[in-house]
């Protein structure tokens, strides 16, 4: 008897979640924006200890032993959490373990691998389904490179010398070295840093030639304006100000029309900035939180997105000044994980998140409404980053329509009025999909009530007859 009452339970339990199952939103066919993981090797994950050399993890300035073996490792990972591009720090011949202060361009640091571990790597990644880019640092090498200037200046703490890219000789001698990784590695592109007065004809110059031996091929243009797609440092340093805290109005950056662009990059941290969390910390507010919002908004403005590795636990160096620890992968949260993959899955099949113009819709106190839309999809994306519950009334959606949330379960349908009330608790975000209103499965439910009740009618029956089988044998 009590088997049977637990298939009971057991059944009801599996109609209840069949029913309320989330609906998915139309698969897109191409993704035009990326979203992008970056990881400093030495500081990532050591996979290989035989190319270790002259490692001191006790020296904060000496090489961990990160490679890209350590990388390999972890693609499935980084594939779970929606990741679409590997960006690499750079892994040339250099004398500091963050590759900032270039020896040659055209050759690996033995403590990172070897160019055929970089092809593996690469084929690993397109396998998933991923790309590989480069970091390319044409700003500055080390002190003692060949085309190294007297203007020397430093980086991390390291002594580094600048490079003159107007020069025709530095020019060659970038543009060769580019073609040498695309060609031997067949590498995705490069994130290409600058010193923000670099020629606007040598970024032309070096977009052209990756384009022309690579036509998908990505150029992320860093400390300059110039480029078809730029990091957009004025974004993260005010998006930050605005959701390290509760209370604060995200409208800003709805109002500066350079952050609502495609072509750029978006992120909360860079491995030049203080953590997110330790910025939040300081305000006294919850990371993962903080994080949660922050993802939501920068997987759904246009533009790709940028992820500095460690936000999935979140790391927090304590400090004001960039985290170059080795990344703690093994004490990620599963309450951010499992936002980064929600987001990640209704950014691979949704057009409307990834290609879709964007309007303001509604500002509620602290509570910020916009929409996606493209062609007949339309997604309303809200981000509640005030300290209590509110409310936004959306309007002219039409009759006998809903509006399904995609990262948290509900169902929002029209009221007497003709109105949609989106309500969010305090400090949460949610995506909504506008869809036909289904009503209830009037037909899927009476099937359930007519399965119900036969097994409710089973169980009686079978105890009438124990009932009766022991009367027989009294």
């Amino acid at each position: 008897m009590k088997k049977t009452k637990y298939s009971i339970i057991s059944l009801i339990g599996l109609m209840i979640v069949t029913l309320f199952l989330p609906l998915h939103v139309t698969k897109a066919e191409e993704v035009r924006d990326e979203t992008i993981y970056y990881i400093l090797v030495d500081r990532f994950v050591n996979g290989d200890s035989s190319n270790d050399g002259e490692l001191n993890i006790e020296d904060s300035k000496a090489f961990h032993g990160g490679d890209l073996d350590g990388v390999m490792e972890k693609i499935p990972d980084l594939k779970k959490l929606g990741i679409t591009t590997i960006n690499l720090s750079p892994i040339m011949s250099t004398n500091t373990y963050h590759g900032f202060s270039t020896l040659d361009h055209q050759t690996i640091h033995k403590s990172f691998g070897s160019i055929v571990r970089l092809k593996q790597l690469v084929e690993q990644a397109h396998k998933e389904e991923m790309k590989v880019i480069l970091d390319f640092v044409a700003d500055n090498v080390a002190p003692n490179h060949p085309l190294a200037s007297d203007q020397d200046s430093t980086l991390f703490g390291e002594q580094v010398a600048t490079i003159d890219t107007r020069n025709e000789q530095v020019q060659q001698y970038l543009l060769e070295a580019a073609s040498y990784w695309l060609k031997e590695a067949n590498i995705d592109g490069f994130h290409l840093y600058l010193d923000g007065e670099a020629d606007e004809t040598f970024i032309q110059a070096f977009e052209h030639q990756v384009k022309e031996e690579k036509e998908n091929a990505i150029v992320l243009v860093d400390g300059a304006e110039e480029g078809n797609l730029v990091v957009n440092h004025e974004f993260q340093n005010e998006a930050v100000a605005l959701l390290k805290q509760a209370g604060t109005s995200l409208k800003p950056l709805f109002d500066e029309e350079d952050f609502l662009q495609s072509d750029q990059i978006l992120s909360m941290e860079t491995v030049f900035s203080n953590r997110f969390a330790f910025e939040s910390m300081q305000e006294e507010y919850h990371p993962v939180t903080r994080w949660k919002l922050a993802a939501t908004l920068l997987y759904a403005l246009p533009g790709s997105a940028f992820f500095y590795q460690g936000l999935e636990v979140p790391m927090d160096n304590g400090v004001a000044e960039p985290d170059h620890r080795m990344a703690e992968l093994n004490k990620e949260d599963e309450e951010i994980t499992q936002h980064l993959e929600k987001l990640a899955t209704i950014h691979r099949e949704s057009k409307a998140l990834s290609e879709g113009d964007m309007e303001f819709v509604e500002q509620v106190g602290e509570m910020t409404v916009f929409k996606r839309t493209y062609q007949d999809e339309t997604l309303y994306v809200a981000i509640n980053n005030d300290t209590q519950t509110q409310t936004a009334t959306i309007e002219n959606l039409g009759s006998n329509k809903q509006l399904k949330g995609l990262l948290e379960d509900n169902l929002i349908r029209e009221q007497e009025d003709g109105s949609y009330k989106i309500t969010l608790n305090r400090e949460t975000s949610n995506i909504f999909v506008l869809e036909e209103n289904t009503g209830l499965n009037w037909f899927f439910i009476a099937m359930m009530i007519v399965i119900f009740g036969g097994f409710v009618a089973f169980v009686i029956a079978l105890n009438r007859r124990a009932k009766k089988g022991a009367g027989t044998k009294e």
